[in-house]
């Protein structure tokens, strides 16, 4: 009985352990990446509901009494893709997208356009660059094409407009394309991207025409609709990321043998297209397994992930994370990857790794990787008085790993910079 006790005390430790670590890395990790919410319409509001009234989550019209757009979906009628009496068109990605007027000039006084309106996660940093990228297309229903498309990231003073289906023409958006562009293909994803510098009270992304109809240039694309003169667009897809966004695999953590860890970042659309992942199979080797933000990994032993993430506006990032197999000694891991101290950090000649512990088989094993998880060094070392120095005068300046190892296969990654 006090055996059977102890392992049950055992196992709920270990879903606590995973579980704290699951919310922190996938949750809170490094922030916030895609700002928008919802970005790809796969969340859906009041789906149970009429149909009159499915929406996706966290989107509206500006005065979310009035018309902003039709979810379409896959799965979720009453308009399923690809076929429906609007477009034949399958999701950029996913399941849904949505479906919102631009240009919309009946026999009637009134010109009513869509503008779908998103709560950002968080209000933008005054002084960073953002990219923003959506992706649409026209509807074979569209009498005509346009030249204005745009994005509007703004502050709460949205909420006072009151006329949300008129053309906003006195809101400039900061993303849009040229005006000699026509939005006019009806098969296939195109996109609206750019870059911007926010002021810090951006909290909401509007989506539409901010042109007024006489300044709105039309080509047209359907004559079978004539006389009536509109345009419907299709989104999918959008996205506002900080264009310094690190890439991330995440912290190094231990595993149990025959147990799955997630490793990266929370998975969202634009990320997800962005990153690709590696598996080191030797220092100098390794294999692609997913093209994903972050996912599930069950390794068998001891295994270093390698993250690249190349976004549409900014650079190269890669980021490494190692899943330690230890089923025996999981709570020596933890408390090793605690109590390991590297300094200084940034460091220029040298660096310095220090303990406090009484470990009963020492680290003698000492490996230098790269960024991309590439062998640099390898050679023993000796502690003393529970100190190291490791000259890194021959590095050069950049993202590093240190990796110590002792005879009972236990070893300690910690990443440096090397700064001149």
């Amino acid at each position: 009985m006090v055996s059977w006790s102890k392992n049950w005390l055992w196992l709920i430790k270990k879903v606590i352990l995973f579980g704290f670590v699951l919310c922190t890395d996938i949750y809170r990790a490094q922030g916030v990446a895609n700002y928008v919410s919802n970005g790809g319409f796969e969340l859906c509001a009041y789906c149970t509901a009429t149909p009159a009234i499915v929406k996706p989550k966290y989107w509206d019209a500006i005065d979310t009494t009035k018309f902003f757009g039709i979810l379409f979906s896959a799965i979720i009628p009453p308009y399923l893709v690809p076929y429906n009496s609007f477009a034949t068109q399958w999701p950029k990605g996913g399941n849904n997208y949505l479906g919102s007027s631009v240009l919309f000039k009946p026999f009637t006084p009134q010109t009513e356009r869509g503008y779908p309106r998103n709560r950002l996660k968080q209000k933008l940093i005054a002084g960073k660059v953002y990219c923003v990228k959506f992706y649409y297309n026209v509807t074979e229903q569209s009498s005509y094409g346009i030249n204005s498309l745009g994005a509007f990231l703004g502050d709460g003073s949205t909420d006072t407009i009151s006329q949300c289906m008129a053309p906003i023409s006195y809101l400039n958006p900061q993303i849009s394309i040229s005006s000699n562009i026509f939005i006019q293909d009806t098969a296939k994803w195109n996109t609206v991207s750019g870059t911007f510098t926010a002021n810090g009270t951006e909290e909401y992304l509007i989506l539409g025409n901010f042109k007024s109809d006489s300044n709105t240039d039309t080509i047209m694309i359907n004559p079978a609709n004539l006389p009536l003169k509109f345009t419907d667009v299709l989104y999918d897809d959008v996205s506002c990321i900080d264009i310094d966004l690190p890439a991330y695999a995440g912290p190094d953590k231990p595993v149990i043998l025959g147990d799955s860890v997630y490793i990266g970042r929370e998975r969202d659309i634009e990320i997800d297209e962005s990153c690709i992942w590696y598996q080191m199979t030797s220092p100098t080797t390794s294999i692609t397994i997913d093209t994903i933000a972050g996912m599930w990994v069950k390794p068998v032993s001891t295994t270093t992930y390698v993250v690249r993430q190349q976004l549409w506006c900014s650079g190269v990032k890669s980021d490494t994370v190692v899943v330690y197999i230890d089923a025996v000694g999981l709570e020596e891991v933890e408390t090793y990857l605690q109590d390991f101290n590297l300094f200084p950090n940034p460091a220029a000649d040298f660096i310095k790794v220090q303990y406090s512990l009484d470990i009963s088989v020492p680290f003698n094993g000492l490996s230098i990787f790269n960024n991309l998880g590439q062998l640099i060094r390898e050679e023993e070392i000796t502690f003393k008085n529970k100190k190291v120095n490791i000259p890194i005068s021959e590095l050069d300046n950049g993202v590093y790993f240190l990796e110590l190892r002792n005879f009972s296969g236990q070893s300690v990654k910690k990443r440096f910079v090397v700064a001149r």
